[in-house]
């Protein structure tokens, strides 16, 4: 196959990191051609230096997306936003240059159920310009939807699917800790849920509808279960900052996928600082019966950085359109 021209939409953390991966480990496959940020203290920038590499890289961050997006690139790898709405115009501004996309947007995982027609609207011009898009990550993307999707192909007849995802929040970068707010009192906590400082897990009603989807559950409603704080029981050390007994080490939620009143698929999502527990499980009832269980848990950062890096070869493969994880060919490493 031959090298790939890939453009870094965004040069955040998770960016960031993307490009650090090609430059450092699949340069022989993927080459990076471009940078775009509208970030004023980024614009101009070499990459290298942006993204905290000891060395320049010959790739200057521009703000001029028809300067980056030129006919020789093939896709580009897009991190700017968890929201579809918001994602959607940057979005349409790579397709219409007749550019893949591989992108970090969690409602992109799954699109349709937070606005179908938007999605249409996607795909009919990812058509026209010969451009294939795909929202991926770790989770969603993988963990609770993608691979849950692959372990049902050995059984006969499902009942129900059960998954969690358990993580020490203490491995996870800064960001990522403030998000889910460790080392908060329970009323700043609350404060920030009503500020929408803290969201939740996005993409939890993206991986109940696409596992529904693909199994073909027609579902009567998907709840989302609301955003509750984890509580420290004694005091840590692990995180960015130490956390008394009593204050706040993190965040659970779950969703539930329900047809005819049952619960047929349920997703529970707990990220701490301090678990004694990190693992990834996926519980299949039915015939046979599966129960996989990954421990410790896949690492959100590295997994979210290797599944849009090694789905680019397979989204340029793919022919136009707007996809999903269960629309794409079983997803692996390329080495």
């Amino acid at each position: 196959m031959r090298k790939l021209n890939v453009i870094s939409f965004g040069a955040g953390v998770i960016g960031g990191l993307a490009a650090k991966f090609i430059l450092e480990e699949k340069r022989d496959r993927l080459n990076l051609v471009g940078a775009y940020d509208i970030d004023p203290k980024k614009v101009g920038e070499d990459l290298g230096k942006a993204i905290g590499l000891d060395h320049p890289v010959g790739i200057k961050i521009s703000d001029n997306l028809d300067e980056v997006l030129t006919e020789q690139v093939d896709a580009a790898i897009h991190t700017t936003s968890s929201y579809f709405k918001g994602a959607y115009p940057q979005l349409e501004s790579i397709v219409s240059h007749g550019v893949d996309v591989v992108s970090s947007c969690e409602e992109l995982s799954y699109p349709y159920v937070i606005d179908k027609q938007l999605s249409t609207r996607l795909d009919l011009i990812a058509k026209k310009h010969g451009a294939t898009v795909l929202g991926t990550g770790i989770n969603p993307g993988f963990l609770m939807d993608a691979l849950p999707i692959a372990l049902t192909a050995p059984c006969e007849s499902i009942r129900t699917i059960r998954i969690t995802r358990r993580m020490n929040a203490a491995t996870r970068r800064i960001p990522f800790q403030k998000k889910v707010g460790a080392g908060m009192t329970r009323a700043e906590f609350q404060a920030a849920i009503r500020d929408k400082r803290i969201s939740g897990h996005v993409g939890l009603e993206q991986s109940v509808a696409m596992l529904a989807d693909a199994v073909g559950w027609k579902l009567d409603r998907v709840e989302i279960g609301k955003v509750e704080p984890v509580i420290a029981e004694k005091v840590t050390n692990e995180g960015y900052v130490r956390i008394p007994a009593g204050r706040v080490a993190g965040v659970k939620q779950s969703a539930r996928g329900l047809a005819r009143g049952q619960p047929l698929i349920e997703l529970n999502f707990m990220a701490y600082v301090g678990s004694e527990e990190e693992y990834d499980q996926v519980k299949i009832d039915g015939t046979p019966p599966v129960n996989c269980r990954i421990s410790p848990c896949v690492h959100g950062d590295h997994g979210t950085v290797a599944m849009l890096v090694n789905m680019v070869p397979k989204v340029v493969s793919s022919p136009p359109g707007l996809y999903t994880m269960k629309d794409m060919q079983l997803p692996s490493a390329f080495l």
